[in-house]
C-alpha cells in the first residue's frame, strides 16, 4: 500500500530531506531579482509584468494564483512579484534595483525596474547558488550583450582619452553626456540613470580599466552627479508614495 512505510518510502523521504538542506530555500527577492538579471535588467528597463511572467516560469508554486480554477490557468501572481521588487529597491534589502510598478496619475507610463550596481554586484555573488536551486542558467544574450558593451565603450573618445591621460583633466560636460547619449538640457534624472547603467554593465563584465574609467567620470563630474542623483532619488521616493497598486 502507498501509505505503508517500506524501505522505498523511507528513503525516498530521506533523499527529499537530504536535497531540501543541500539546496537552501530562496526568497521571493532572490527569484525576481533573478528574472530582472535573466530578462536583461542590466542594460534596459524591464516591465513588471514581464519579470512576474519570468519569475512564475522559474518558481511557478512561488509566484502561482492561490484558487485552484485560476492556478490551474497558470496566471503569475504580479502583487507577489511587486512586492519583491519593492523590497528589492529598499536600502535595507541592499537597494539591488530601482523604478516603480504602475501608471503615473497622468497616465503616463512609468512602469519597469532596472538593476543597479549594487545589484548587479550582489548577482555576481549569487548567482551559483540561484541558478543551482532553481535548475536555470544564464540568459542566451548575456554574453552577447556584454561583448557589445565592451567594444562600445572602448571606442568612447572619452575613454581612450582617459587611458591616454591616465585622467579626466579638460573634459567638459559635452564630452560627458556625449558617451551618455543625451545632451546636457536632458533631466538630470535620466543621465544619473543612463550613468548608473553603464556602472551596473562595468560591474557585470569586472573590466577593471571600464570600471576605472567610470570611477574617473564620477570624481571628474562628482558636483553634476552628486546633484542629478539626489534630485532623482528624490523622484523616486516620491513615486513610491503615490503608487498605484494593480
Amino acid at each position: 500500500m502507498g501509505g505503508q512505510n517500506t524501505p522505498a518510502n523511507h528513503f525516498s523521504a530521506r533523499l527529499r530531506i537530504q536535497l531540501s538542506m543541500a539546496q537552501p530555500a530562496l526568497s521571493n527577492i532572490d527569484v525576481v531579482v533573478y528574472a530582472l538579471f535573466k530578462l536583461g535588467g542590466y542594460e534596459r528597463k524591464i516591465h513588471t509584468e514581464e519579470i512576474a511572467y519570468e519569475a512564475y516560469c522559474l518558481a511557478k508554486e512561488r509566484f502561482t494564483w492561490k484558487l485552484r480554477r485560476f492556478r490551474d490557468m497558470g496566471f503569475p501572481d504580479k502583487e507577489r512579484v511587486r512586492r519583491g521588487l519593492t523590497d528589492a529597491a529598499k536600502e535595507k534589502y541592499g537597494h539591488l534595483v530601482e523604478g516603480r510598478a504602475d501608471v503615473h496619475a497622468k497616465r503616463k507610463e512609468t512602469d519597469g525596474w532596472v538593476l543597479t550596481p549594487e545589484g548587479v554586484t550582489w548577482i555576481r555573488k549569487n548567482e551559483k547558488r540561484i541558478e543551482s536551486t532553481l535548475g536555470t542558467t544564464r540568459p542566451r544574450t548575456f554574453f552577447v550583450d556584454m561583448l557589445r558593451f565592451k567594444k562600445r565603450m572602448r571606442e568612447q573618445p572619452l575613454f581612450r582619452r582617459f587611458l591616454e591621460n591616465e585622467n579626466l583633466e579638460g573634459q567638459n560636460l559635452y564630452n560627458f553626456t556625449d558617451m551618455l547619449n543625451v545632451n546636457p538640457d536632458t533631466p538630470k534624472e535620466v543621465i544619473a540613470m543612463n550613468f548608473r547603467r553603464l556602472r551596473s554593465n562595468a560591474e557585470l563584465v569586472a573590466d577593471q580599466q571600464i570600471i576605472s574609467f567610470l570611477d574617473a567620470c564620477a570624481q571628474a563630474f562628482s558636483t553634476v552627479l552628486t546633484s542629478m542623483a539626489t534630485e532623482g532619488q528624490r523622484a523616486e521616493s516620491s513615486s513610491t508614495d503615490d503608487l498605484l497598486l494593480f
